[in-house]
């Protein structure tokens, strides 16, 4: 892994957590600027990068980034926010316990068990990114399935040089992810944001909220997966900001 840092380590600390076949610039690069009275972490997950090496397990990138957290920040981080694949490991964290989070940011968080599913789910995604990185096109009908109507979002912040063995091991961890029993005990806040034209992460927010229930469900109107960071980032971050001010 790798960690990018960026502002002054005595402002409040927000780590970010990128999504699956993307990379922390292509997603958050945008709201840096927005972003001067924090001290940014942006992770780079395993796989997602040209300064790391092809990702094994996404368990093992949480176990390093609480090591990080511990390490450089005394186990206190003021702000954990990921988006799809990041988001996903930030439930994975908070629901650890290992480390001091004070606010919890999950934008379109997978966490729905696919079962019997796992392996088409798993073959027809790494088809999709072969398929956009030979610069060829995707069936629309599947891409508005699954990242909501008209959204081109995914193939603009795509990581072109992201491997099948790391969208498989990291599809293996999403496909099949089970959100742990000790989350319940997590004492910070959390919000949820969601675009309406996502299907996946509405359900994740109401399996969440069995183990949160005072977690904060926000739907994005008119926004499919990645929407809204993507093509609205100064929307996007302001939202951001009054959630930490809050």
């Amino acid at each position: 892994m790798n960690f990018l840092c960026f502002g002054n380590k005595s402002n409040p600390s927000i780590l970010l957590i990128h999504g699956m076949a993307s990379t922390a610039m292509l997603c958050y690069e945008p709201i840096l600027k927005h972003l001067s009275d924090y001290y940014v972490i942006l992770t780079e997950v395993d796989g997602h990068s040209e300064r790391t090496h092809e990702l094994v397990s996404l368990g093992q990138n949480c176990v390093e980034i609480e090591n990080y957290i511990k390490n450089t920040l005394s186990g206190n981080l003021f702000c954990l926010s990921g988006f799809s694949m990041g988001a996903t490991m930030a439930v994975e964290i908070i629901g650890r316990g290992n480390v001091n989070v004070t606010k919890t940011h999950l934008d379109a968080a997978f966490l729905i068990k696919m079962g019997l599913l796992t392996k088409p789910y798993e073959y027809a995604f790494c088809k999709a990114i072969r398929r956009i990185q030979n610069d060829k096109a995707v069936p629309k009908f599947m891409m508005d399935a699954v990242m909501g109507k008209d959204n081109n979002s995914i193939i603009e912040m795509l990581y072109r040089n992201v491997s099948q063995m790391t969208l498989i091991n990291a599809c293996e961890f999403l496909y099949k992810y089970r959100i742990p029993e000790k989350i319940r005990n997590y004492k910070g806040t959390c919000v949820f944001w969601r675009g309406s034209n996502e299907q996946y992460p509405r359900k994740s927010a109401a399996l969440l909220k069995k183990y949160l229930p005072d977690l904060i469900d926000v739907e994005i109107d008119n926004m499919g997966h990645g929407q809204f960071l993507h093509e609205h980032s100064d929307e996007y971050a302001g939202k951001l900001i009054e959630y930490l001010q809050n």
